[in-house]
């Protein structure tokens, strides 16, 4: 990529954040380090609004669908999420001074959304109760790799405890959570569609389907 498409798509993305962050009346961007929230690691960071604009654009959706962002931060994802038809959109973010932002976006825009049900938590992840009907998980980077294997061993047993297939979404995935998740003999790599242009050199989303046990044969099969 030369030095002119590199230009013409920064300016792109900072058009996009200043139409974005005009709508919602709140500032969602810049970085804050784990420890200014009280925490001994992470960075608060918001996923690009450009890549959340083809994630969700090209996001396959089902009525019964069930999202999560874990480390919602702000709100950015779960507002981009609300506006598709999932039965329920729900974030997840351990610090509450970052929810309270998301809470008033939400509550500001919700006449707007297509999803009426959202729900916004100041809890850990390790220690929220996944629900059985949870169907779509986001991630942006947002643990260290043995947290991040925590997460997927809950995830793993939520699957088994209610088999169904949860739709796993990673952005700014490195080897290491790739190598987690697919450790666990439950995990396949599928397409996503998120264009080239859409992305940041921070970025790179993969997503995985994670599923019971016995079912990966089933899920290979023609039409599946």
């Amino acid at each position: 990529m030369n030095a002119a498409v590199r230009g013409a798509l920064r300016l792109k993305a900072a058009a996009v954040r200043l139409i974005e962050e005009r709508y919602l009346g709140a500032t969602t961007g810049g970085e804050i380090r784990g420890q200014e929230l009280g925490y001994e690691y992470g960075l608060y960071w918001g996923s690009s609004w450009l890549v959340l604009w083809e994630l969700f654009r090209n996001l396959e959706v089902a009525e019964d669908d069930v999202f999560v962002d874990i480390g919602s931060g702000m709100g950015r994802v779960v507002f981009m999420a609300a506006h598709r038809p999932f039965r329920r959109v729900i974030g997840v973010e351990r610090s509450s001074s970052l929810t309270d932002v998301a809470q008033g976006i939400i509550a500001r825009h919700r006449h707007r959304l297509t999803c009426q049900d959202v729900e916004l938590l100041s809890v850990d992840a390790l220690e929220w109760e996944i629900p059985d009907d949870l169907t779509v998980v986001y991630l942006f980077a947002p643990f260290p790799d043995e947290v991040f294997g925590q997460l997927v061993d809950r995830l793993v047993a939520s699957v088994e405890r209610c088999p169904r297939v949860i739709r796993l979404i990673y952005n700014y995935s490195t080897t290491q959570n790739r190598q987690v998740l697919l450790a666990t003999g439950r995990a396949k790599r599928i397409n996503l569609r998120v264009p080239w242009y859409a992305r940041s050199r921070f970025e790179e989303i993969s997503m995985f389907r994670l599923m019971p046990s016995g079912w990966g044969a089933k899920l290979s099969a023609p039409g599946s």
